[in-house]
């Protein structure tokens, strides 16, 4: 009986994995199939376990990572030593090495399984660009013309808020309730946005995220948006959205950040809207900073001289200038080594889910934000 418990147990673990491995597959043969998944199964899939995880009020994702980390650590151990003491045959002995395997199996599909279900197919859907918007010159004209807006935007919105000592900007209040509220005001826009939105949660143990150069983190397996709780706060607005727009299935890494933008620019409070032009400002402006003219330089600076230098000085960058000097004690591995390592690991998880250059995808919103504009779009 114990015997037949364990061979379905197996056949069942196989045949999950192989129906994953089939969508899976599919994802990549078939953009049609794709955008099915993501509009009519991806919401009634994820809808319960997005509203039940939201209700904890902590990131169970990152406790999961860390029982992962324990695990490994004292597992592979435990795995040495039991498949050496195997060999004298004891049923204790095989008992626990059975469990260990199974337990293995178990995690192995189901992170598979969420990581697929809640976040690969999504890579080879159609374009956002392709789906909103027609197609627009990408030149530089039009690059400086989007620069300029956001410029403006930012010198309009920069005196209006409180700051510290130090010039950073204090929220009002926790911006959350905001954020999702802004992506609700958009979801009228966007039909995949509709639905529920949970409260984004934040990582206790951000300095690790920090170190891997992470302000916000979409974790499948868990339903979760999450983000980095030692960013400055005005980062944190453009962060949360990106994060819950992935919960949506918008998964490409420039989409959500555009989504984010636009849903803090048209529905958010002074604050989200500012938040969102300084995300879109670093893009535009570091795209723009890597292009060439006769006399590109000159319109360059008069595209950003509207920007106010309390904004340059204490508003660009996601961490205060100290933040460093202060958390330096909390290093285990240099945090150079770690965010080399990090930016490797993202490059190569979206170079294998089909996005041809990597980690440069982030970069793509400056086109999607010139698509926009160039559309009439107001910021």
């Amino acid at each position: 009986m114990k015997k037949t418990r364990i061979k379905k147990f197996y056949i069942i673990i196989a045949a999950v994995f192989a129906v994953i491995a089939v969508i899976y597959a599919l994802s990549w043969m078939s953009t049609p199939f794709s955008d099915f998944y993501v509009q009519k199964i991806y919401p009634l899939y994820s809808s319960l376990p997005v509203f039940l995880s939201g209700l904890l009020p902590f990131s169970l994702g990152e406790i999961m990572i860390i029982l992962l980390v324990a695990s490994a650590a004292v597992g592979i151990p435990a795995m040495i030593v039991f498949a050496i003491a195997k060999r004298k045959n004891t049923a204790l002995t095989k008992k626990i090495f059975g469990f260990i395997i199974r337990l293995l199996c178990v995690i192995f599909v189901y992170v598979f399984a969420t990581e697929t279900l809640g976040c690969f197919v999504m890579y080879h859907c159609t374009k956002f660009s392709d789906r909103y918007f027609e197609p627009v010159e990408h030149n530089e004209e039009l690059l400086l013309d989007t620069l300029s807006a956001v410029s403006a935007r930012i010198a309009e919105l920069s005196g209006n808020f409180e700051r510290d000592a130090e010039g950073y900007i204090v929220l009002s209040a926790d911006p959350s309730d905001d954020c999702r509220e802004a992506m609700k005001g958009l979801s009228a826009e966007y039909s995949q946005l509709k639905g529920y939105f949970p409260r984004p949660k934040k990582i206790m143990n951000s300095f690790f995220m920090s170190q891997e150069g992470i302000i916000g983190l979409y974790i499948p397996f868990a339903f979760e948006a999450t983000y980095n709780r030692d960013i400055q706060p005005i980062a944190v607005p453009a962060t949360v959205c990106h994060e819950l727009a992935h919960l949506k299935g918008i998964i490409q890494e420039d989409e959500a950040s555009f989504v984010a933008i636009m849903a803090c620019l048209k529905y958010g409070t002074d604050e989200l809207k500012y938040s969102a032009c300084l995300d879109a400002f670093y893009y535009l402006y570091l795209n723009a900073l890597e292009l060439r003219g006769t006399d590109y330089e000159d319109r360059l600076w008069q595209s950003v001289a509207a920007v106010p230098a309390q904004a340059w000085d204490n508003d660009f960058g996601s961490y205060t200038v100290d933040y460093w000097e202060k958390n330096s004690h909390k290093e285990i591995i240099p945090t150079e080594t770690v965010a080399a390592i990090s930016e490797k690991l993202t490059d190569a998880n979206l170079t294998l889910n089909g996005v041809s250059d990597g980690i440069n995808a982030y970069n793509r919103v400056v086109e999607l934000l010139m698509d926009y504009y160039g559309n009439g779009g107001i910021i």
